[in-house]
Protein backbone atom coordinates (compact mmCIF):
# COMPACT_ATOMS: atom_id res chain seq x y z
CA UNK A 1 0.00 0.00 0.00
CA UNK A 2 2.80 2.46 0.87
CA UNK A 3 3.91 4.67 -1.99
CA UNK A 4 0.82 4.28 -4.17
CA UNK A 5 0.29 7.50 -6.09
CA UNK A 6 -3.46 7.93 -5.61
CA UNK A 7 -6.46 6.73 -3.69
CA UNK A 8 -9.48 4.96 -5.07
CA UNK A 9 -7.85 1.71 -6.23
CA UNK A 10 -10.45 -0.67 -4.82
CA UNK A 11 -9.42 -3.38 -7.28
CA UNK A 12 -5.87 -3.45 -5.91
CA UNK A 13 -7.20 -3.49 -2.36
CA UNK A 14 -9.50 -6.39 -3.16
CA UNK A 15 -6.68 -8.35 -4.80
CA UNK A 16 -4.35 -7.89 -1.81
CA UNK A 17 -6.87 -8.42 0.99
CA UNK A 18 -9.15 -10.96 -0.65
CA UNK A 19 -12.15 -8.81 0.29
CA UNK A 20 -14.71 -8.45 -2.56
CA UNK A 21 -14.65 -5.06 -4.29
CA UNK A 22 -18.23 -4.32 -3.26
CA UNK A 23 -17.30 -4.83 0.40
CA UNK A 24 -14.38 -2.37 0.34
CA UNK A 25 -15.19 0.90 2.13
CA UNK A 26 -13.32 3.54 0.18
CA UNK A 27 -12.59 6.83 1.96
CA UNK A 28 -9.49 7.37 -0.18
CA UNK A 29 -11.36 8.78 -3.21
CA UNK A 30 -13.44 11.88 -2.56
CA UNK A 31 -16.56 11.17 -4.62
CA UNK A 32 -20.12 12.42 -4.08
CA UNK A 33 -21.47 10.09 -1.34
CA UNK A 34 -24.88 10.08 -3.03
CA UNK A 35 -23.41 8.86 -6.33
CA UNK A 36 -24.38 10.06 -9.79
CA UNK A 37 -27.76 11.61 -10.45
CA UNK A 38 -30.60 9.54 -11.85
CA UNK A 39 -30.67 11.73 -14.97
CA UNK A 40 -27.01 11.12 -15.70
CA UNK A 41 -27.34 7.39 -15.11
CA UNK A 42 -30.34 7.18 -17.45
CA UNK A 43 -28.55 9.20 -20.13
CA UNK A 44 -25.50 6.94 -19.97
CA UNK A 45 -27.74 3.88 -20.19
CA UNK A 46 -29.61 5.19 -23.23
CA UNK A 47 -26.28 5.86 -24.96
CA UNK A 48 -25.37 2.17 -24.83
CA UNK A 49 -27.59 1.62 -27.87
CA UNK A 50 -25.17 3.77 -29.90
CA UNK A 51 -21.93 2.02 -28.96
CA UNK A 52 -21.58 0.61 -32.48
CA UNK A 53 -20.85 4.19 -33.63
CA UNK A 54 -17.66 6.14 -32.98
CA UNK A 55 -18.12 8.89 -30.39
CA UNK A 56 -17.74 12.50 -31.47
CA UNK A 57 -14.04 13.12 -32.18
CA UNK A 58 -13.75 15.95 -29.65
CA UNK A 59 -17.10 15.76 -27.79
CA UNK A 60 -18.44 18.85 -29.55
CA UNK A 61 -21.97 18.52 -28.19
CA UNK A 62 -20.61 18.52 -24.64
CA UNK A 63 -18.51 21.62 -25.38
CA UNK A 64 -21.65 23.39 -26.65
CA UNK A 65 -23.64 22.34 -23.57
CA UNK A 66 -20.95 23.49 -21.15
CA UNK A 67 -20.50 26.82 -22.95
CA UNK A 68 -24.25 27.42 -22.75
CA UNK A 69 -24.43 26.59 -19.04
CA UNK A 70 -21.46 28.78 -18.17
CA UNK A 71 -22.80 31.70 -20.22
CA UNK A 72 -26.37 31.58 -18.93
CA UNK A 73 -27.35 34.93 -17.45
CA UNK A 74 -23.86 36.42 -17.83
CA UNK A 75 -22.90 39.60 -19.64
CA UNK A 76 -19.80 37.98 -21.12
CA UNK A 77 -20.31 34.72 -22.97
CA UNK A 78 -18.12 31.64 -23.25
CA UNK A 79 -18.02 30.20 -26.75
CA UNK A 80 -17.89 26.45 -27.46
CA UNK A 81 -14.47 27.01 -29.08
CA UNK A 82 -13.13 27.89 -25.61
CA UNK A 83 -14.16 24.52 -24.13
CA UNK A 84 -12.08 21.36 -24.58
CA UNK A 85 -13.59 18.16 -23.06
CA UNK A 86 -11.28 15.34 -22.05
CA UNK A 87 -11.03 11.88 -20.55
CA UNK A 88 -11.17 13.34 -17.07
CA UNK A 89 -9.31 16.51 -16.15
CA UNK A 90 -6.13 14.45 -15.72
CA UNK A 91 -5.90 13.89 -19.48
CA UNK A 92 -6.11 17.65 -19.91
CA UNK A 93 -3.32 18.31 -17.40
CA UNK A 94 -0.97 16.18 -19.48
CA UNK A 95 -2.31 17.66 -22.71
CA UNK A 96 -1.58 21.22 -21.53
CA UNK A 97 1.99 20.39 -20.59
CA UNK A 98 2.61 18.40 -23.78
CA UNK A 99 1.13 20.93 -26.18
CA UNK A 100 2.30 24.22 -24.65
CA UNK A 101 5.72 22.89 -23.52
CA UNK A 102 6.53 25.40 -20.78
CA UNK A 103 10.17 25.59 -19.73
CA UNK A 104 9.34 26.17 -16.06
CA UNK A 105 6.17 25.11 -14.23
CA UNK A 106 5.13 26.38 -10.80
CA UNK A 107 3.15 24.41 -8.21
CA UNK A 108 2.22 25.01 -4.58
CA UNK A 109 2.94 21.96 -2.42
CA UNK A 110 1.28 19.94 -1.07
CA UNK A 111 -1.06 19.50 -4.03
CA UNK A 112 -2.20 17.03 -6.70
CA UNK A 113 0.88 15.15 -7.86
CA UNK A 114 -0.07 14.89 -11.55
CA UNK A 115 0.79 18.56 -12.16
CA UNK A 116 4.46 17.94 -11.48
CA UNK A 117 4.54 14.57 -13.23
CA UNK A 118 2.96 15.99 -16.39
CA UNK A 119 5.37 18.92 -16.36
CA UNK A 120 8.46 16.75 -15.98
CA UNK A 121 7.35 14.35 -18.71
CA UNK A 122 7.05 17.34 -21.05
CA UNK A 123 10.63 18.35 -20.23
CA UNK A 124 9.82 21.27 -17.94
CA UNK A 125 11.66 22.24 -14.79
CA UNK A 126 9.35 22.35 -11.76
CA UNK A 127 9.51 25.03 -9.12
CA UNK A 128 7.64 24.50 -5.86
CA UNK A 129 6.32 26.90 -3.26
CA UNK A 130 5.86 25.00 -0.01
CA UNK A 131 3.34 25.70 2.72
CA UNK A 132 0.40 23.90 4.27
CA UNK A 133 -1.56 27.11 3.71
CA UNK A 134 -1.33 28.90 0.38
CA UNK A 135 1.37 31.59 0.25
CA UNK A 136 -0.13 34.15 -2.06
CA UNK A 137 2.74 36.64 -2.28
CA UNK A 138 5.41 33.99 -2.85
CA UNK A 139 3.32 32.22 -5.49
CA UNK A 140 2.51 35.48 -7.30
CA UNK A 141 6.19 36.48 -7.33
CA UNK A 142 7.26 33.06 -8.59
CA UNK A 143 4.83 33.23 -11.52
CA UNK A 144 6.95 36.00 -13.00
CA UNK A 145 9.70 33.50 -13.73
CA UNK A 146 7.51 30.63 -14.97
CA UNK A 147 5.62 29.90 -18.17
CA UNK A 148 2.88 27.84 -16.49
CA UNK A 149 1.49 27.60 -12.96
CA UNK A 150 -0.97 25.08 -11.50
CA UNK A 151 -3.35 26.05 -8.72
CA UNK A 152 -5.84 23.62 -7.19
CA UNK A 153 -8.85 25.34 -5.59
CA UNK A 154 -10.10 23.89 -3.27
CA UNK A 155 -6.71 22.29 -2.84
CA UNK A 156 -6.18 18.55 -2.80
CA UNK A 157 -5.22 17.23 -0.21
CA UNK A 158 -5.59 20.11 2.26
CA UNK A 159 -9.08 21.26 1.31
CA UNK A 160 -8.07 24.91 1.51
CA UNK A 161 -10.44 27.15 -0.46
CA UNK A 162 -9.04 30.45 -1.70
CA UNK A 163 -11.43 33.36 -1.90
CA UNK A 164 -12.64 34.10 -5.39
CA UNK A 165 -11.10 37.58 -5.46
CA UNK A 166 -7.69 36.14 -4.52
CA UNK A 167 -7.76 33.74 -7.45
CA UNK A 168 -8.91 36.51 -9.79
CA UNK A 169 -5.96 38.61 -8.64
CA UNK A 170 -3.61 35.71 -9.45
CA UNK A 171 -5.18 35.56 -12.92
CA UNK A 172 -4.38 39.24 -13.39
CA UNK A 173 -0.81 38.70 -12.20
CA UNK A 174 -0.46 35.75 -14.59
CA UNK A 175 -1.57 37.86 -17.53
CA UNK A 176 0.99 40.58 -16.74
CA UNK A 177 3.72 37.96 -16.21
CA UNK A 178 2.77 36.06 -19.39
CA UNK A 179 2.50 32.90 -17.31
CA UNK A 180 -0.40 30.54 -18.06
CA UNK A 181 -2.35 30.00 -14.86
CA UNK A 182 -4.16 26.64 -14.77
CA UNK A 183 -6.82 26.68 -12.05
CA UNK A 184 -8.02 23.18 -11.22
CA UNK A 185 -11.56 23.42 -9.87
CA UNK A 186 -12.18 19.69 -9.50
CA UNK A 187 -13.96 20.20 -6.15
CA UNK A 188 -15.42 23.67 -6.70
CA UNK A 189 -18.99 22.37 -7.16
CA UNK A 190 -19.01 21.62 -3.42
CA UNK A 191 -18.41 25.35 -2.88
CA UNK A 192 -20.88 27.01 -5.29
CA UNK A 193 -20.28 30.63 -6.12
CA UNK A 194 -16.50 30.39 -5.74
CA UNK A 195 -15.57 29.41 -9.30
CA UNK A 196 -13.73 31.93 -11.47
CA UNK A 197 -14.92 30.32 -14.70
CA UNK A 198 -16.73 33.51 -15.66
CA UNK A 199 -13.33 35.22 -15.86
CA UNK A 200 -12.55 33.05 -18.90
CA UNK A 201 -15.30 34.90 -20.76
CA UNK A 202 -13.31 38.12 -20.36
CA UNK A 203 -10.73 36.83 -22.82
CA UNK A 204 -7.66 36.34 -20.60
CA UNK A 205 -5.42 34.23 -22.88
CA UNK A 206 -3.23 33.25 -19.91
CA UNK A 207 -6.04 31.56 -17.99
CA UNK A 208 -7.16 27.93 -18.19
CA UNK A 209 -9.77 26.48 -15.84
CA UNK A 210 -10.10 22.74 -15.36
CA UNK A 211 -13.39 21.20 -14.27
CA UNK A 212 -14.01 17.57 -13.39
CA UNK A 213 -17.19 15.52 -13.57
CA UNK A 214 -15.60 12.98 -11.22
CA UNK A 215 -16.03 14.45 -7.76
CA UNK A 216 -19.39 16.21 -7.47
CA UNK A 217 -21.17 14.44 -10.32
CA UNK A 218 -19.63 11.01 -9.56
CA UNK A 219 -18.99 10.09 -13.21
CA UNK A 220 -15.79 8.54 -11.92
CA UNK A 221 -15.60 5.38 -14.00
CA UNK A 222 -16.80 7.16 -17.15
CA UNK A 223 -13.82 9.60 -17.06
CA UNK A 224 -14.92 13.01 -18.26
CA UNK A 225 -13.85 16.58 -17.55
CA UNK A 226 -13.24 19.77 -19.49
CA UNK A 227 -10.98 22.79 -19.77
CA UNK A 228 -12.25 26.33 -20.26
CA UNK A 229 -9.72 28.61 -21.94
CA UNK A 230 -9.67 32.37 -21.69
CA UNK A 231 -9.19 32.42 -25.45
CA UNK A 232 -10.59 30.29 -28.25
CA UNK A 233 -7.30 30.72 -30.07
CA UNK A 234 -5.38 29.20 -27.15
CA UNK A 235 -7.88 26.34 -26.94
CA UNK A 236 -7.33 25.68 -30.65
CA UNK A 237 -3.56 25.44 -30.15
CA UNK A 238 -4.01 22.77 -27.50
CA UNK A 239 -6.71 20.89 -29.40
CA UNK A 240 -4.25 20.21 -32.26
CA UNK A 241 -2.33 17.90 -29.89
CA UNK A 242 -5.35 16.03 -28.57
CA UNK A 243 -6.14 12.48 -29.65
CA UNK A 244 -9.65 12.02 -31.09
CA UNK A 245 -12.39 9.94 -29.45
CA UNK A 246 -10.97 10.13 -25.92
CA UNK A 247 -14.42 10.80 -24.40
CA UNK A 248 -16.82 7.93 -25.01
CA UNK A 249 -20.50 8.30 -25.90
CA UNK A 250 -22.02 7.31 -22.51
CA UNK A 251 -19.63 9.74 -20.80
CA UNK A 252 -20.67 12.60 -23.09
CA UNK A 253 -24.38 11.96 -22.56
CA UNK A 254 -24.02 11.60 -18.77
CA UNK A 255 -21.93 14.78 -18.59
CA UNK A 256 -24.56 16.69 -20.58
CA UNK A 257 -27.36 15.48 -18.29
CA UNK A 258 -25.69 15.74 -14.88
CA UNK A 259 -25.48 19.54 -14.46
CA UNK A 260 -29.18 19.88 -15.22
CA UNK A 261 -30.23 17.85 -12.18
CA UNK A 262 -30.58 20.75 -9.74
CA UNK A 263 -32.47 18.65 -7.20
CA UNK A 264 -29.62 16.15 -6.95
CA UNK A 265 -27.09 18.99 -6.63
CA UNK A 266 -28.97 20.66 -3.77
CA UNK A 267 -29.49 17.34 -2.02
CA UNK A 268 -25.76 16.67 -2.29
CA UNK A 269 -24.80 20.06 -0.83
CA UNK A 270 -27.17 19.63 2.13
CA UNK A 271 -25.97 16.09 2.74
CA UNK A 272 -22.26 16.94 2.64
CA UNK A 273 -22.76 19.99 4.86
CA UNK A 274 -24.56 17.87 7.47
CA UNK A 275 -21.94 15.12 7.44
CA UNK A 276 -19.05 17.62 7.50
CA UNK A 277 -20.56 19.12 10.64
CA UNK A 278 -20.94 15.67 12.22
CA UNK A 279 -17.36 14.69 11.39
CA UNK A 280 -16.00 18.02 12.63
CA UNK A 281 -17.72 17.61 16.00
CA UNK A 282 -16.32 14.10 16.41
CA UNK A 283 -12.79 15.16 15.44
CA UNK A 284 -12.86 18.08 17.83
CA UNK A 285 -14.17 15.88 20.63
CA UNK A 286 -11.31 13.43 20.01
CA UNK A 287 -8.77 16.26 19.91
CA UNK A 288 -7.75 15.45 16.33
CA UNK A 289 -6.15 18.28 14.35
CA UNK A 290 -7.86 18.85 11.02
CA UNK A 291 -7.11 21.43 8.35
CA UNK A 292 -9.94 23.91 8.01
CA UNK A 293 -8.57 26.31 5.37
CA UNK A 294 -10.61 29.36 4.43
CA UNK A 295 -14.32 29.00 5.27
CA UNK A 296 -16.77 29.86 2.53
CA UNK A 297 -20.49 30.31 2.44
CA UNK A 298 -22.87 28.72 0.00
CA UNK A 299 -24.28 31.18 -2.49
CA UNK A 300 -27.66 32.43 -1.33
CA UNK A 301 -27.40 30.99 2.19
CA UNK A 302 -25.52 31.48 5.43
CA UNK A 303 -24.26 27.89 5.45
CA UNK A 304 -20.59 27.13 5.49
CA UNK A 305 -19.35 24.89 2.72
CA UNK A 306 -16.21 23.00 1.89
CA UNK A 307 -14.95 20.08 -0.17
CA UNK A 308 -16.11 16.56 0.56
CA UNK A 309 -12.94 15.46 2.36
CA UNK A 310 -10.84 16.11 5.46
CA UNK A 311 -7.09 16.27 6.05
CA UNK A 312 -6.18 15.19 9.58
CA UNK A 313 -3.03 14.53 11.57
CA UNK A 314 -2.65 11.30 13.55
CA UNK A 315 0.27 9.67 15.35
CA UNK A 316 1.80 6.96 13.14
CA UNK A 317 -0.68 7.78 10.39
CA UNK A 318 0.88 5.34 7.92
CA UNK A 319 0.49 2.47 10.36
CA UNK A 320 -3.12 3.49 10.99
CA UNK A 321 -3.83 3.51 7.25
CA UNK A 322 -2.22 0.08 6.86
CA UNK A 323 -4.28 -1.30 9.72
CA UNK A 324 -7.50 -0.10 8.11
CA UNK A 325 -6.38 -1.41 4.73
CA UNK A 326 -6.26 -4.92 6.16
CA UNK A 327 -9.89 -4.52 7.18
CA UNK A 328 -10.94 -3.33 3.73
CA UNK A 329 -11.25 0.33 4.77
CA UNK A 330 -9.23 2.69 2.57
CA UNK A 331 -8.00 6.15 3.55
CA UNK A 332 -5.46 8.26 1.68
CA UNK A 333 -2.01 8.01 3.24
CA UNK A 334 -0.53 11.44 2.44
CA UNK A 335 3.10 10.50 3.07
CA UNK A 336 3.99 10.74 -0.64
CA UNK A 337 2.64 14.29 -1.06
CA UNK A 338 5.39 16.88 -1.30
CA UNK A 339 5.20 19.71 1.21
CA UNK A 340 4.42 17.81 4.40
CA UNK A 341 7.22 18.05 6.93
CA UNK A 342 5.93 15.09 8.92
CA UNK A 343 4.46 11.84 7.67
CA UNK A 344 1.47 12.06 9.98
CA UNK A 345 -1.36 13.02 7.67
CA UNK A 346 -4.26 11.16 6.11
CA UNK A 347 -7.08 12.41 3.92
CA UNK A 348 -10.52 10.84 3.95
CA UNK A 349 -13.75 11.46 2.09
CA UNK A 350 -17.11 12.43 3.50
CA UNK A 351 -19.40 9.44 3.10
CA UNK A 352 -22.73 8.33 4.56
CA UNK A 353 -23.35 8.43 8.32
CA UNK A 354 -22.84 4.72 8.98
CA UNK A 355 -19.52 4.71 7.15
CA UNK A 356 -18.39 7.99 8.68
CA UNK A 357 -19.14 6.66 12.14
CA UNK A 358 -17.18 3.48 11.37
CA UNK A 359 -14.05 5.46 10.48
CA UNK A 360 -14.38 7.87 13.40
CA UNK A 361 -14.73 4.94 15.79
CA UNK A 362 -11.52 3.48 14.36
CA UNK A 363 -9.78 6.82 14.94
CA UNK A 364 -10.97 6.81 18.56
CA UNK A 365 -9.63 3.27 19.02
CA UNK A 366 -6.28 4.30 17.51
CA UNK A 367 -6.00 7.14 19.99
CA UNK A 368 -6.81 4.77 22.83
CA UNK A 369 -10.16 6.30 23.66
Amino acid sequence: MKGRAHGGDVFYASKVTGIPVDDIVDFSASINPLGMSGRALAAAGDALERLHHYPEPHAGSLAEKIAGLLSDGRKFKIRPAQVVPGNGSTELIYLLARSLRPKTVLVHNPTFSEYERAARLSGAAVRGVAGLSFRFARFADAMRGAQMAFLCNPNNPTGELLEKESVLELARVARKARCRLVVDEAFIDFCPGNSIVDEAARQNPYLVILRSMTKFHALTGLRVGYAVFGSGREAGKVLKFKEPWSVNTPAVEAAIAAPGDAEHAQKTLRFVEKERAFITRRLEKAGVWHFTGTPARQEGSGCRCGPNFFLIRLPEAQRFAARLFGKGVLVRDCSNFKGFRKKQFIRFAVKKRRENRLLLDEIDKWLGR
